[in-house]
């Protein structure tokens, strides 16, 4: 018997036309705040809200050419701890703060399993740790924060299943 380690995986899509997705992200607040305060029809409907989705919906097919939707594999953990090592603070003031970037920039490019650039396989010289880390560089917090979140995610959050395992037991056998 071999023991294998199956690593989670995750797609990030960043739209690199920042006006477009703030455009998304503005509509969406809309349909937030709509979904909530505007009474539905007799038939159950929110005429604003649907009017809303749709635009949401077009205009993220509008934005679909510069979308790019990267596959990220978690890093196994020797891998992950070397990332944040070396983009760790080690001396003066700042001493034991992560620098986000920098993590993101070394771990990026060896957790991509897939990436495309409207639908498109992304080219291959696209893809290397200086091209990444040139991308990173031009985004912005908003564009940032959803990819720094994911490989947060895939890397830095403990997955507990015997915890969930324990509560589902109470749950099922409490009347026993």
């Amino acid at each position: 018997m071999s023991l294998a380690v199956t690593l989670r995986t995750e797609t990030v899509a960043i739209i690199l036309d920042q006006d477009k997705a703030e455009h998304i992200n503005q509509l969406g607040i809309r349909l937030a705040q709509a979904s909530t305060a505007e009474p539905t029809t007799e038939t159950g409907s929110n005429p604003l809200a649907s009017g809303l989705a749709k635009q949401i919906e077009q205009a993220s097919k509008d934005a679909m050419p510069q979308t790019l939707e990267l596959t990220l594999r978690a890093l196994p953990l020797s891998k992950w701890q070397q990332c944040v090592i070396s983009n760790t603070n080690t001396s003066g003031p700042m001493r034991g703060t992560q620098d986000m970037l920098g993590t993101a920039k070394t771990a990026l490019a060896q957790m991509i399993v897939s990436a495309t650039l409207a639908g498109q396989p992304a080219d291959d010289e696209d893809l290397t740790p200086d091209a990444l880390g040139n991308l990173l560089d031009q985004l912005t917090d908003g564009q940032f924060t959803p990819l720094w979140q994911a490989i947060n995610r895939l890397n830095g959050t403990a997955a507990d299943p015997k915890a969930a395992t324990d509560l589902a037991s109470k749950v099922l056998h409490r009347n026993s």
